[in-house]
């Protein structure tokens, strides 16, 4: 019953705002549409690589990267670090095993948990993939000054930050500011 008042509140609020000059939202200039945008295209031109050349989607690749950053990870860590259910990891992970480009063996401080680390064959493909992700960072860094450069990196970090905090206090805690 609660979310059905939240709900309504948040419709009614939001269609005594619009006008049929005035949307609710612009996409074109909402922050996290335009960052998802950039990132969108740099990952769709990864994908095109990776899914041809390793038989990757975004979901494995992600899962492999964190896996390269993270050696001995267990699954919950790396569903943590990528914002995937247990579900996706468990089904990632188990590609990623039949890949042949991770291994998963019990963890020795506590069996019911599994460590996943890269193969040698994963860590060939990470590199790989690393050395065109890294030269699609280089192409969007050259757009910017050192100084800007700068600047973009403390914001996304105070950005990073917000987000977490507004994921933290859910959409509830959002529709009071509605």
């Amino acid at each position: 019953m609660e979310l059905i008042c939240v709900y309504n509140f948040i419709m009614k609020s939001i269609r005594n705002q619009l006008t049929e000059d005035s949307p609710a939202l612009s996409l074109r200039q909402w922050l996290p549409y335009r960052m998802f945008i950039v990132s969108g295209r740099i990952a769709q031109t990864l994908t095109d690589f990776y899914g041809q050349t390793y038989g990757l989607s975004q979901t494995g690749w992600r899962i492999l990267a964190t896996i390269a950053d993270r050696p001995g990870a267990t699954a919950q860590e790396v569903g943590r670090a990528c914002t995937f259910d247990q579900v996706t990891v468990s089904r990632g992970v188990g590609h990623l095993v039949s890949l042949g480009f991770i291994t998963r063996r019990q963890a020795a401080n506590d069996r019911r948990y599994a460590v996943l680390d890269l193969t040698p064959t994963g860590r060939d493909a990470y590199a790989a993939i690393a050395e065109l992700a890294t030269a699609a960072e280089t192409r969007l860094h050259a757009t910017l000054s050192e100084e800007e450069r700068d600047l973009l990196d403390s914001m996304l970090e105070r950005l990073e930050g917000a987000s977490a905090g507004i994921e933290a206090a859910g959409w509830r805690d959002l529709a009071r500011d509605a």
